[in-house]
């Protein structure tokens, strides 16, 4: 005991880290995955008169770009968006979030909104050497720095802007497609259900500063919840991903030859300024987020039910296609002798 004590005091043996009141042992803010986070909190339409089964659609899109090393807001992004499938704001609406009618009816319309958060988006990607890796768990470089979105809940992105996209047939940008729900987040490290997001931010010992559900104010709000969790030993990580093929623990993805002069596949927009593929259109309420793929109707002979009656549909095709051959070679014989 005496030996290990001196060690101690000499400083060869490392005391483990404290643990927070969730039991979760402390990390240092170096061992984070992502060296930024981008605090997305959108406002929408809505209303309080019990009608269902009208659309919300974005009339505020902030954003703000957190430092994970520091703490501090880097950069931020605001604007306000028109509506155009319900162009009048209700008074609950206005009420609740505090925009009035003429600062929606000055705004865009979400299309240019999203091509102007991309020009932002490449903004910071060319003065931080941002990249956004979605889905990664183990992964370094020294080259970039890391970056991913963060929302309060799903719906910002899984829901709003996924849904909007589609009904007004705008591709949504590709790095919009994976983020870190900081409610669950929350959840699993602290071991208890927030209480909305000020109600979380109090449980931490931080007061909201600003107005509660201004959306600017809701980011910034929810970029200090984050850091203070980040301080408290949580490791933020990708919770939710729409990307048909996933990337988790696959670093691959960084082993192209990074210039930090550009940014690849996740620069600014291959996103909403361009005409969407019809594969990437859906119904409106009739078809979930993963059940993008389509298939038409099967024929009677189609290939798909001739496998399901356990028949091999090359041969067949072939045969037909032999037919059909035979039989146009017969009409055309038949016709010429017709002539004579």
């Amino acid at each position: 005991m005496a030996t290990k004590r001196l060690a101690r005091q000499l400083g060869l043996i490392r005391r483990k880290s404290t643990a927070p009141a969730n039991g979760n042992l402390g990390r240092s803010k170096s061992k984070q995955l992502f060296d930024y986070l981008i605090v997305i909190d959108f406002e929408s339409t809505c209303w309080n008169d019990g009608i269902r089964h009208r659309s919300q659609e974005i009339i505020e899109f902030p954003a703000v770009l957190l430092n994970t090393s520091t703490g501090e807001i880097e950069s931020e992004f605001h604007a306000y968006v028109q509506p155009q499938e319900y162009p009048i704001l209700s008074e609950f609406c206005m009420e609740l979030t505090g925009i009035k009618q003429d600062q929606v009816d000055e705004g865009v319309p979400l299309k240019i909104c999203l091509s102007q958060f991309c020009k932002w988006i490449q903004k910071i990607q060319q003065e931080k050497k941002i990249i956004f890796a979605t889905g990664i768990s183990d992964i370094s470089t020294s080259e970039v720095n890391l970056c991913a979105f963060v929302t309060w809940s799903d719906w910002d992105l899984g829901v709003c802007l996924e849904y909007e996209c589609k009904r007004k047939q705008l591709i949504k940008p590709v790095f919009l497609n994976s983020w870190i729900d900081l409610r669950v987040t929350y959840k699993i490290f602290y071991k208890r259900k927030p209480k909305g997001l000020s109600g979380a931010l109090e449980e931490v010992g931080i007061q909201f500063l600003g107005r509660e559900h201004f959306g600017l104010d809701d980011s910034r709000n929810t970029a200090l919840l984050a850091w203070k969790m980040i301080r408290d030993g949580c490791l933020m990580k990708i919770t939710r991903s729409l990307n048909k093929v996933p990337t988790k623990r696959n670093p691959s993805i960084l082993a192209r030859s990074l210039n930090t002069d550009r940014v690849e596949e996740t620069s600014a927009c291959m996103s909403s300024v361009h005409d969407p593929s019809i594969y990437d259109r859906e119904p409106e309420n009739t078809i979930k987020s993963h059940q993008k793929l389509q298939m038409r109707p099967a024929g009677v002979n189609s290939p798909i039910k001739m496998v399901l009656k356990g028949i091999h549909p090359v041969p067949y095709l072939f045969h037909q296609q032999r037919n059909r051959t035979s039989l146009f070679m017969r009409k055309s014989l038949h016709h010429l002798m017709a002539l004579q």
